[in-house]
């Protein structure tokens, strides 16, 4: 059944074209960084789970650009993931298609877009690659649920890897490899949709295979209930996402800080809702404390030695 928000999902992607205009950065404006810090403030205050990460990118020289991609990703995220109307979905997506449209020649409105394509790295990303993404989330509005693990990696992977090598070319260099960093969202594309099951349901969507929902006798619905039959397709769907995830890990490239650390926290959320009774609870209980401090610290080394020339 053909409904009017599937046409709206399919223009959502249409290519971004190089408009006429000096290419370049926009001159310094204390308004404008002043609309930065608040908007990078609210993003650190409803993503707290990696407020560790933005002591390591304080003093870096290039920290305006790459803190505003964090936020800009997740704006894009919420916008396939968290609005309930896929046409509205659509039609934010369109707006952020024109607005790095106008920041690739130097005349962003936003001031996430303004910080990022203010960097030299960042106009240097070919259009392509921002066309691949808005593509891939314009097609995940109209997914499917996933039959298998491996489906449902593959379908996250679309967005989550389009995402990842934008960010991998912003904090190493277009000629960065990707490919670990590809597999590694793929798999956090997944790990977030289970740590969101009740958001998942309520917008329509499965957040585990329909083989394992069949296995253990399961429908969408029966997931909101803390059952015995719940509890178990969830370690199962725990532990096999545990073991992608470290197989993704062991792939060449290099994470920034903040997919870096987000890994270190996925990796820990999983081993510990892996023996925990109540798996789903585990999964979502805050990350915090000197544990992740110390992911934090090591997801900032490790991104420090790959920038090294």
């Amino acid at each position: 059944m053909e409904v009017p928000w599937r046409c709206a999902a399919r223009l959502a992607w249409q290519p971004l074209r190089k408009q006429r205009g000096t290419l370049g950065a926009a001159p310094a404006d204390p308004m404008a960084d002043d609309a930065l810090e608040s908007w990078l403030r609210d993003h650190r205050a409803a993503h707290p789970r990696l407020d560790a990460a933005w002591v390591f990118l304080r003093r870096a020289p290039r920290r305006d650009a790459l803190g505003a991609f964090e936020a800009l990703k997740q704006e894009w995220l919420d916008a396939v993931y968290a609005i309930h109307a896929p046409s509205v979905a659509a039609t934010k997506l369109q707006w952020w298609i024109e607005e790095c449209g106008l920041a690739r020649d130097g005349r962003a409105r936003h001031p996430l877009t303004q910080a990022v394509f203010a960097d030299a790295v960042a106009r240097a990303i070919p259009p392509s690659s921002w066309n691949a993404m808005f593509h891939a989330a314009g097609l995940q509005l109209e997914a499917a649920p996933a039959a298998d693990l491996s489906a449902q990696v593959a379908q996250t992977g679309a967005l989550h890897g389009a995402l990842a090598r934008i960010e991998t070319a912003l904090w190493f260099g277009t000629g960065a490899g990707a490919e670990r960093a590809c597999g590694v969202a793929a798999v956090q594309g997944a790990i977030a949709a289970l740590r969101n099951l009740p958001m998942e349901i309520e917008h329509g969507r499965t957040p585990l295979p329909m083989a394992l929902l069949a296995r253990h006798g399961l429908s969408q619905g029966a997931l909101l209930e803390d059952t015995a039959s719940r509890r178990a397709a969830l370690h199962g769907q725990i532990g096999d996402l545990l073991h992608v995830l470290d197989e993704a890990d062991t792939l060449s490239g290099p994470l920034g800080l903040f997919r870096g650390l987000q890994a270190r926290l996925d990796r820990r959320a999983l081993r510990h809702a892996a023996r925990a009774e109540e798996p789903l609870g585990a999964m979502q209980r805050p990350a915090g404390g000197l544990p992740a401090t110390l992911d934090a610290w090591r997801a900032a080394r490790a991104w420090h030695a790959a920038a090294q020339p």
